[in-house]
């Protein structure tokens, strides 16, 4: 299975599992596995001549966040936040981030309280809820949908079943820009990880599960009812000794 590790500031931390959809990318196809020799020795003109038509990416996420000219404000939030160098030096990273046009949308004061030095500790979860310590494709997450772990711990919703993917209630805007450690999808908001939509998935089941019990509950009473249940004329023996025989 596919592992994510837990960025910090500086360094990794624990171990968490990725989700399925991320899996695939790290398991070989059981063909490829099991082809002969021959089958890869003449594929092997086919795939030199694909290489060349597609060349490696060349950049760390953070340098293609630098060049696409739309990240200024996420790259100076990640420097407050001791993150650039982090996301340089990994090896696997998917970031989810957030456009120039998606911070000026926030309420201004918000933004302004959120990129205060002061609260550079809230800054960097709220950066890291943006990242997932995978190498993810838009392939892997189109025609899915399900709760996938951050960097920051907690779950972001990544839904491909519609027109356009989409992480948590912002939208992918454009196509995944490629780099040499991951990739970049530019969205349309700052998500928050307080308002994860993968936890209040889970939040709502609860109350949904509830109401099953509560909804049978009234049949339950009326069942048992004492008050409910019609009198029986016919079971008062001493009023049927005390009629007198007829003469």
């Amino acid at each position: 299975m596919l592992r994510a590790k837990l960025l910090a500031a500086t360094a990794v931390a624990t171990l968490i599992a990725a989700p399925a959809f991320a899996q695939e990318a790290a398991q070989p196809a059981p063909a490829e596995a099991a082809a002969p020799a021959q089958a890869a020795e003449a594929a092997a003109p086919a795939q030199a001549a694909e290489a060349a038509a597609t060349p490696a990416a060349e950049g760390t996420v953070v340098d293609v966040l630098k060049s696409s000219g739309q990240f200024t404000t996420l790259l100076s939030a990640l420097d407050q936040a001791q993150l650039t160098d982090t996301l340089q030096s990994r090896p696997a990273i998917s970031i989810f981030a957030p456009t120039d046009a998606a911070f000026a949308a926030m309420p201004e004061a918000e933004r302004t309280r959120l990129l205060d030095p002061a609260n550079a500790n809230e800054l960097r979860q709220v950066l890291l809820y943006h990242v997932i310590v995978a190498d993810v494709s838009p392939d892997q997450i189109q025609g899915k949908k399900g709760g996938v772990p951050t960097a920051s711990e907690a779950q972001i919703l990544l839904d491909g079943t519609g027109s356009a993917i989409k992480a948590d209630n912002a939208i992918v805007v454009s196509a995944e820009l490629d780099a040499s450690n991951g990739a970049v999808f530019p969205i349309d908001a700052v998500l928050n990880p307080a308002n994860s939509m993968a936890a209040m998935g889970d939040e709502e089941a609860v109350p949904a599960a509830e109401a099953a019990p509560t909804d049978a509950a009234p049949a339950a009473t009326e069942a048992t009812d004492p008050s409910a249940t019609p009198p029986v004329e016919s079971t008062d023996p001493a009023t049927e000794q005390t009629d007198p025989a007829p003469q």
